[in-house]
C-alpha cells in the first residue's frame, strides 16, 4: 500500500468530516458527531500561517488528517500536533507517515524545539505510536474530555 502525503485543501473537508464521525475515530478526538462539513470547510479556508496541515491519501482517497499549530510569541519555539486516521487504515502506517511529515516540518523548516499533544488515556495504541516516534509522557490530566458519556483523562506528551 502506497501512502501519499500532501498539504490539505478545502476540497478535502467532506472526507475529513466523514473520518471524524467514524465510530473508532470520534471518541478519540475533540469533536462532536454534529460537526458539519461546512464548518470544516470554513476552518480550512481561514487557516492562519501558524497552521500546517496535511492529509494522507491511498489510491487517491484521503485516509488521514494531521496538523501542527505553531505557537506565537514566547511559545513560537513549540507546536501542538493533532491527528486522525480513517478506522479502516488504523495500524497500517498512515499515522506514522503523517506524524513523520509533521516532525520533519518542525525539525527542518520551522526549527521547533518542542512538539506537544494529548492522547485520551484509554487510547493505548495511539500512545504507543507517539512513544515510538519520540514523544514522552509528561503527565495525566484527569477528567478533561467526555467519551461515551463519561469523563476521561488525557496524557500530555511532548517531543523535544
Amino acid at each position: 500500500m502506497e501512502i501519499s502525503i500532501r498539504t490539505v485543501m478545502v476540497k478535502d473537508a467532506e472526507r475529513i468530516s466523514e473520518i471524524m464521525r467514524q465510530e473508532k475515530v470520534l471518541p478519540n478526538i475533540i469533536s462532536l458527531p454534529s460537526m458539519r462539513t461546512e464548518k470544516m470547510e470554513e476552518r480550512l479556508k481561514n487557516a492562519t500561517a501558524e497552521n500546517h496541515e496535511f492529509v494522507a491519501e491511498v489510491n487517491g482517497m484521503v485516509v488521514g488528517f494531521c496538523g501542527l499549530h505553531q505557537g506565537r510569541g514566547r511559545r513560537s519555539h513549540s507546536g501542538t500536533l493533532f491527528i486522525m486516521v480513517d478506522e479502516e487504515y488504523h495500524g497500517k502506517g498512515v499515522g506514522t507517515a503523517l506524524i513523520e511529515k509533521v516532525i520533519d516540518l518542525a525539525d527542518q523548516w520551522l526549527l521547533l524545539e518542542r512538539i506537544e499533544l494529548t492522547v485520551i488515556e484509554n487510547n493505548s495504541k495511539a500512545k504507543l505510536l507517539y512513544e515510538r516516534l519520540g514523544f514522552v509522557e509528561e503527565g495525566l490530566a484527569h477528567g478533561t474530555i467526555v467519551q461515551h458519556g463519561q469523563y476521561v483523562g488525557e496524557y500530555q506528551m511532548a517531543r523535544y
